[in-house]
């Protein structure tokens, strides 16, 4: 999407630990993060969009939100952030623009397809707090019965004598939690080569590694993009690429490309934007 296009449209990623704003103005984007977290509610949400709006230099003509969830009917119907349930993009429209909801991954689906033939197969892989995909192959987008294709991080995989679930043992917050420390003081550990952080990354790495062995196999994609903060940690892909060609058959694997968002840290904020902008005009 243009520059010109995009102007008057805001992106907003509300994710699990962070949200992020962001809007373009005169070729360049403006960007602003807070905090989130568990206990996130609507009202803390809708205040900081609107201090970021207070700021802009223009007045937006639309919002697009990705949030952690399913989606339906202009309302969150379910997300494991328990106080978001139930939100409804009216709360957040104004009489000057209209806000629209939209799943996260799907929002930053909506971003990256843009950069891809209609009949390239790939998916789509965001690795952070927790793991989601899509998918798209021959120019269908794979969605399933309740639109909820895609959620790998509920797979589960037996690890030291029980089942846990890939968000359980490779997500961002189950290493943070097994690393006991915060997400600077994990990254520090692991430039200073750590045992006890490298260990726990290499876990992490493994399995998302079968994981992905088991995309390649499913949907024969032709690329992987994968992003999220788990991709940030030192070795965490090599270890899940490593694995995935210990595990996937040869041609398959080689055949298959594994690669970064073309704007790691914006793809949801500006596939909501995007969203919101076929929105505002259908003929888009």
């Amino acid at each position: 999407m243009g520059v010109n296009q995009m102007n008057k449209i805001i992106g907003v990623d509300a994710g699990s630990t962070k949200m992020l704003m962001t809007a373009e103005y005169e070729g360049e984007y403006i960007d602003k993060t807070v905090p989130t977290g568990s206990d996130v509610t609507p009202e803390y949400l809708k205040s900081e969009i609107f201090k970021f709006i207070d700021r802009l230099p223009f007045v937006p003509e639309g919002m697009g939100m990705g949030v952690v969830g399913l989606v339906g009917d202009e309302t969150l119907k379910m997300s494991h952030l328990q106080n978001l349930c139930g939100m409804k993009t009216e709360y957040f429209s104004t009489e000057t623009f209209k806000a629209h909801f939209i799943n996260d991954v799907k929002a930053a689906m909506v971003c990256e397809e843009q950069f891809y033939s209609q009949n390239t197969a790939f998916a789509l892989i965001m690795a952070g707090t927790g793991f989601a995909m899509s998918v798209r192959t021959q120019g269908v987008n794979v969605l399933g019965q309740d639109g909820w294709a895609g959620e790998i991080g509920s797979s589960p995989y037996p690890i030291n004598g029980e089942i846990k679930t890939l968000d359980g043992i490779s997500g961002g917050k189950a290493i943070l939690n097994k690393a006991g420390c915060s997400i600077d003081e994990l990254i520090k550990a692991l430039n200073n080569n750590e045992k006890f952080a490298t260990d726990i990354i290499k876990q992490g790495g493994y399995y998302f590694g079968l994981a992905l062995s088991n995309v390649i196999h499913t949907f024969n994609p032709e690329f992987i993009v994968v992003g999220g903060g788990c991709t940030k940690f030192k070795g965490y892909m090599d270890q899940a690429i490593l694995t995935a060609k210990q595990y996937t058959l040869e041609d398959m694997f080689n055949n298959c490309k594994i690669i970064e968002p073309s704007d790691a840290k914006r793809i949801v904020a500006l596939g909501a934007a995007k969203f919101a902008e076929i929105k505002l005009n259908p003929e888009y």
